[in-house]
């Protein structure tokens, strides 16, 4: 395997991590919104008796010198205490109270005024138990409107209000009040004012009876589990950013190698072609015999850049042809000892004109060891078995096949299944059997 191919095994195994990773991550990060989703869609509730101080309501009289007076009108038969009170929301959360509503279950009979910056729904039971109730802006109605038992005392409405009766305050929502929503920082706890004007015999209003509904809106992005996913989700991105540049990177290489070996390739043609040309059987045999190399080392489970080093060096194993006598390689009858002697250096020869090759992994292996036999009895060197590199007993099958294959000066071609027996007899002899296996799948998936 080449370094590149390596690489891109690297980044794609890398890759499959990161999106292993991103894919756990994603949902975790589902589970939390949708946890914090049902968080802020919970309505809380807040009433006197309550302990917790996320959020606390005060009612208490605006206490300004003219925030109090007397309404004296006769057709009340009374006078009436009229007083300013503020309704404080204190938000201690740290986050948005997104949403709040305020009731306040009247005690003692008293009288609404006016309010802001929002809406009163008031509710009254009359005597007989029926219950009206009407929504209504204090600061913007018609007395045609009003739907609501009320009394006018010269220009100021007065709706009364008796124990059982029940107001709810919904907040402006314009934004412009800032009553909703009422904004927390990590740092400050924040709070919002509201108005109202009551009038009553004694001049004071219990408002000690009310409930507060109010919704949190937390950030999916809020705390320590929303910093982690942040930083999670940051990984991440940087991650398959880092991957894709390098990919990108690897990929450019690659062609740029591709283009290379290309031109590698077109010379080592032009040289086994040179060779081939002396030869007695083919011009084109070195290209035959490196293709058929190619689908043994692929069969045997070789990768792609193993493949390519297998085809590159079987293109150059006869190159020492060019140094053998041509009326040698092209005899037709029986060579004498001296010419058989001749024709075997052309290992030895092929070998030394590759030794020096470094960018080319076994091709001096290949063009040196092509001809040695798996019982030992081949050349140059008698070694045998496994002392015989793969790449030279694989040539050895594909030489074989091509020689088998085609037209020699001293016999035609062998049929397919002459080849088969041949491979089959020489097996464990001349051959690895392991790789005459290999080459007789071969044969029968591709019809060789």
């Amino acid at each position: 395997m080449n370094k590149v191919d390596s690489l891109k095994k690297v980044i794609k195994n890398l890759t499959y991590v990161a999106l292993g990773v991103a894919s756990l991550v994603v949902v975790v990060f589902i589970i939390h919104v949708i946890n914090v989703g049902k968080y802020n869609a919970e309505w809380r509730v807040v009433t006197p008796d309550s302990t917790a101080t996320q959020v606390m309501v005060d009612i208490h009289p605006r206490g300004g010198v003219t925030d109090s007076w007397v309404k004296n009108n006769s057709g009340l038969g009374v006078n009436l205490n009229a007083k300013i009170y503020e309704m404080v929301i204190n938000n201690n959360t740290h986050t948005y109270v997104e949403d709040w509503v305020l009731r306040i279950n009247i005690i003692d009979d008293c009288y609404l005024n006016n309010g802001w910056c929002g809406a009163f729904e008031v509710h009254q039971f009359g005597k007989n138990g029926a219950e009206v109730s009407q929504m209504i802006d204090l600061r913007d109605f018609k007395y045609s409107d009003i739907t609501l038992d009320y009394r006018q005392a010269g220009q100021d409405l007065l709706i009364p209000l008796s124990s059982g009766d029940y107001m709810i305050y919904h907040p402006d929502t314009s934004g412009v009040s800032g009553e909703v929503p009422i904004k927390g920082t990590p740092e400050l706890s924040s709070s919002i004012v509201c108005g109202i004007i009551m009038y009553s015999i004694s001049g004071d209003v219990d408002f000690s009876d009310y409930e507060l509904s109010y919704r949190l809106h937390k950030s999916v992005w809020e705390g320590a589990r929303g910093k982690i996913f942040m930083a999670a989700f940051a990984f991440i991105a940087l991650s398959f950013i880092i991957l894709g540049t390098i990919f990108f990177v690897s990929v450019r290489f690659e062609e740029k190698i591709v283009n290379q070996n290309k031109v590698m390739t077109d010379v080592f043609k032009v040289c086994c072609g040179l060779a081939d040309s002396r030869d007695y059987y083919s011009k084109e045999h070195s290209e035959r015999v490196a293709q058929y190399s190619r689908m043994i080392a692929d069969k045997m489970g070789m990768d792609k850049g193993d493949c390519d080093i297998v085809y590159n060096a079987a293109l150059l194993h006869n190159v020492g042809n060019a140094f053998v006598n041509e009326q040698i390689l092209r005899k037709k009858g029986k060579l004498t000892r001296e010419e058989y002697a001749e024709v075997k250096r052309h290992t030895e020869r092929g070998a030394e004109i590759l030794k020096d090759v470094e960018n080319i992994p076994l091709v001096k292996e290949a063009a040196l060891y092509h001809h040695e036999r798996f019982d030992g009895t081949g050349y140059p060197f008698g070694k045998k078995e496994d002392e015989i590199p793969l790449i030279a007993r694989i040539i050895a099958v594909a030489d074989a096949y091509d020689a088998m294959n085609n037209d020699r000066p001293y016999r035609p071609k062998l049929i397919r299944e002459q080849i088969r027996e041949e491979f089959i007899k020489n097996r464990g002899s001349q051959f690895d059997p392991e790789i005459v296996a290999a080459f007789l799948d071969v044969m029968g998936e591709r019809n060789l």
